[in-house]
């Protein structure tokens, strides 16, 4: 009797508790003044974001610092070796927040709405949270490659005929990471010895690489986001996509530091990123969500997202170490 009791009180009680703390949160942000995010979103993307955040909480007031993902990392430690960090919130690939994690930079992180966001999207440890995601897929040109005769797995990109036909990003190596984690160390580097004797093209950056394939300079772009693939697509150019199985996902994440200067500005601005509202945001802005329930503009990359059939790409081990390599591999130095 007294269990059950108990039960009844927790259902009556636990949500009172929980709006109850909504008024001490909000308090806390006014007080506080603002909060501050150092992410690679851009300007114009992050627009969305403030824009969506305003309306929400017309009282949140956002600091937005863009920087690459490397001069984020630098300034980040710069001003953690300090004791002067100033940013409360870290947007980055979840390489940089797994180094910063290691470096102490940051601590764990909770929201209330992580229990909504699809199972990659949650740290188990408990460090980050992802916000969105992208998939590495094959994307051709139609006019040179018909979709019968594109590669449909990442062994057929080893087959002599696409020798010289394809492009690859030559800025990350996602190619590698994504092998040996998928193959494992010795089949993964195999895999990659193979495909460096393939004569692919070295494109820096994903857009350029999609522009030049959409503009014939070759047929095929290998290991590319499939957002960007898919907005060529729907602007009519001739450019169109296949999934390898699995289909390999990267994440781009957001983390706490350890002590933010703005702890309840912290907390509402990760909550908003992942609740239906920001979420919605990023699509906008382009992006490719991670909140069950909120669609992409493309039907066929939330079909992609929710067959579950995806190889999410975690950095093992070192990564600078799969950095030099990727760039032996693929540009032979």
């Amino acid at each position: 009797m007294r269990h059950r009791i108990a039960i009844v009180l927790a259902a009556v009680l636990l949500p009172v508790f929980a709006f109850a703390q909504t008024p001490a949160l909000v308090e806390q942000v006014k007080k506080e003044g603002e909060v501050v995010i150092y992410t690679t979103t851009t300007v114009r993307d992050f627009e969305f974001v403030i824009k969506a955040a305003k309306e929400k909480y017309p009282f949140l007031k956002v600091q937005h610092v863009y920087l690459s993902s490397a001069r984020q990392a630098a300034r980040v430690m710069q001003e953690y070796r300090a004791g002067k960090l100033q940013a409360d919130v870290l947007g980055n690939s979840l390489e940089a927040l797994l180094y910063f994690k290691e470096q102490k930079v940051i601590g764990k992180i909770d929201s209330s709405e992580a229990k909504q966001m699809l199972g990659v999207a949650v740290d188990p440890e408990g460090y980050w949270l992802g916000t969105t995601t992208d998939l590495l897929i094959s994307a051709f040109n139609t006019k040179d490659l018909p979709r019968q005769k594109a590669p449909k797995s990442y062994d057929e990109y080893l087959q002599p005929g696409f020798k010289g036909l394809m492009a690859i990003n030559s800025g990350v190596p996602y190619a590698l990471t994504g092998m040996t984690g998928l193959r494992g160390e010795e089949q993964g580097i195999a895999y990659m010895k193979r495909l460096s004797q393939q004569n692919v093209r070295l494109v820096e950056g994903f857009t350029h690489m999609i522009n030049l394939l959409a503009a014939g300079e070759y047929p095929l772009a290998i290991f590319t986001q499939v957002s960007k693939a898919q907005a060529m697509r729907e602007k009519g150019a001739p450019v169109d996509w296949l999934a390898g199985s699995p289909t390999f996902a990267t994440l781009s994440a957001i983390a706490v530091a350890a002590n933010p200067p703005h702890p309840a500005g912290a907390r509402l601005l990760v909550d908003f990123y992942l609740s239906a509202e920001g979420q919605k945001a990023l699509v906008a802005a382009g992006k490719i969500p991670l909140r069950r329930g909120v669609k992409s503009s493309s039907k066929a990359i939330d079909d992609l997202l929710e067959s579950g059939n995806l190889h999410v790409i975690k950095p093992e081990g070192d990564y600078q170490r799969y950095m030099k390599l990727y760039r032996e591999f693929v540009g032979g130095k």
